[in-house]
């Protein structure tokens, strides 16, 4: 019922401190701008993949599966509105009949309906799903089980370290500090084991 983090790209984005710049899902980016930014030495490769070559006509270049940047990326952990956020902060729980649900099938509820100055941000709006929100529409009688609240960076990152995630590479597993049992590389129907970081 519980969804996997998406936008998970070809390279992971390491900052000066050998995390991910940010865990919401973990920084990465495509391979194409990963080369760019080696090239430009904006970052420098960590691994490789083994088996993925880029070819020009005069080379042939490994696709970095890590990388990390040059200077160091001071994050700003404060939460914009994103619905997904919205739902990973509610348990994908509709707040008003307390069933669970895939995030689809959720819906983002005005505590203060819209029409009386209720405003989207996180603390007006729970989840809910469609039947509930229908059945309220715009009865203020009737009120979540918990009230909406701003939900912190790294609320969001415990919550988010408890849903599946699909990684393309192996030699990320090291640098994520995900559960094993949440934590998945393409392609691979194993338990992932962790690899011992070079001294």
């Amino acid at each position: 019922m519980m969804k996997s983090f998406r936008q998970i790209r070809d390279t992971l984005v390491l900052n000066r401190d050998m995390m991910p710049v940010s865990m919401l899902p973990p920084t990465s980016v495509n391979w194409q701008t990963a080369i760019k930014a080696v090239f430009l030495e904006q970052a420098q490769v960590v691994h490789e993949y083994q088996d993925w070559d880029v070819h020009s006509p005069s080379t042939t270049l490994k696709v970095p599966s890590v990388i990390m940047v040059r200077d160091y990326v001071h994050f700003e952990k404060v939460i914009p509105w994103n619905e997904s956020f919205l739902h990973l902060r509610d348990d994908y729980t509709c707040q008003y009949c307390l069933r669970v649900f895939p995030e689809s099938h959720l819906t983002q509820d005005h505590v203060v309906p819209r029409k009386f100055g209720g405003r989207t941000s996180y603390e007006n709006i729970v989840s809910a799903c469609g039947p509930c929100n229908h059945k309220r529409g715009h009865n203020i009688k009737i009120q979540p089980h918990r009230a909406p609240y701003r939900p912190s960076y790294w609320e969001l990152v415990k919550k988010g370290k408890t849903l599946p995630l699909v990684i393309p590479d192996r030699s990320w597993v090291d640098y994520l500090d995900w559960p094993e049992e949440n934590l998945f590389v393409r392609g691979e129907d194993k338990k992932v084991v962790r690899m011992k970081l070079a001294a």
